[in-house]
């Protein structure tokens, strides 16, 4: 039920002035993707944000004061996965970069694709919904999802003004609260994007078809979380035979159980170094990276890293503070 979804709070109201900007830029680097954060002013500096995962996507709510965000080449090689962002500002106009650049007024969004790099000017003032999306589930709604990256949604009248609509109301904390299914409102967010794409038309060239091991590993990331997944599982999801299956990671030179556990190792280290999960139990995070349990998700962590769950948070938690 989507009242039991927790809702992870972050804010700089109990953060030294002085070090406000360096926290949230962790929050970011942790919550979205790795990037680089300016503000004029620094002391004056301030920002709340809120998020809910919800599997393929997470739903996150910024606001602040006046900031600039952006990626450059290191970031984009340190970023861990492949997502797209559906991003809109519902108190003012804002101002950004990604494949061209783009002016746009309050509720209307942006389409971004983490392999680009982006630039991010926020006014003071500025309440973003900000939809972070896996890459393999945008693909289950948008066969090229290339048409709509860097483009500007909702100026005039049609299926992206409806989808900008619906998304400003997306808040974590909606969803926590409401007696809707959650599943109905993803879903209902996919149609609308597909139905959004259709009004740009297909784009040339088509972007090139995503290699065998690629499409696996995105279904996996969206499937990692669950402690019974098997490779059965993943493999009717991308329509392939199981003996096929297995061989895709053997031309990769590598295995489904290798790849499996190195993706929830790696979710459970960003959770552990990040702010926004440090009412998490040891536990609660585990279960959440798809491991059965925190003895199991311990045993990892210490074969990789040397280092024990509550070291690596707490060497996180002090580096941030």
């Amino acid at each position: 039920m989507s009242e039991l979804l927790p809702v992870l709070k972050w804010s700089t109201d109990h953060v030294d002035a002085g070090q406000r900007l360096d926290y949230y830029a962790d929050a970011l680097n942790c919550s979205i993707v790795p990037m680089q954060l300016d503000a004029p002013g620094q002391a004056g500096f301030y920002a709340h944000m809120d998020a809910v995962e919800l599997g393929g996507l997470s739903v996150i709510h910024q606001r602040g004061s006046e900031h600039r965000c952006y990626t450059g080449q290191r970031d984009l090689a340190r970023n861990g996965g492949h997502y797209y962002h559906l991003i809109l500002n519902r108190a003012c106009g804002w101002r950004a970069l990604h494949r061209g650049a783009v002016q746009l007024a309050p509720g209307e969004a942006l389409f971004i694709d983490s392999r680009f790099a982006t630039d991010i000017q926020s006014p003071s003032a500025y309440d973003y919904i900000h939809v972070k999306l896996n890459a393999g589930w945008v693909r289950q709604w948008l066969p090229v999802p290339a048409v709509m990256t860097g483009a500007k949604l909702g100026a005039q009248a049609g299926w992206g003004q409806v989808l900008c609509a619906f998304a400003a109301g997306l808040t974590p904390q909606f969803l926590a609260q409401s007696s809707q299914r959650v599943s109905q409102m993803v879903d209902h967010l996919g149609s609308l994007l597909a139905l959004t794409a259709q009004e740009y038309g297909t784009p040339a060239p088509r972007e090139p078809a995503a290699e065998p091991i690629e499409k696996i590993r995105d279904l996996m990331q969206q499937m990692c979380a669950s402690p019974a997944l098997t490779a059965a599982q993943v493999a009717a999801a991308a329509g392939m035979p199981l003996r096929s299956f297995h061989r895709t990671f053997t031309r990769a030179q590598s295995t489904f159980g290798s790849t499996l556990t190195q993706m929830r190792y790696q979710r459970a280290i960003d959770m552990l170094g990040s702010p926004l999960c440090k009412r998490l139990s040891i536990a609660e995070i585990a279960h959440r990276a798809g491991f059965c349990d925190a003895s199991h998700l311990s045993a990892v962590v210490r074969s990789r890293s040397g280092q024990t769950p509550s070291q690596i948070r707490r060497h996180a938690l002090c580096d941030a503070a």
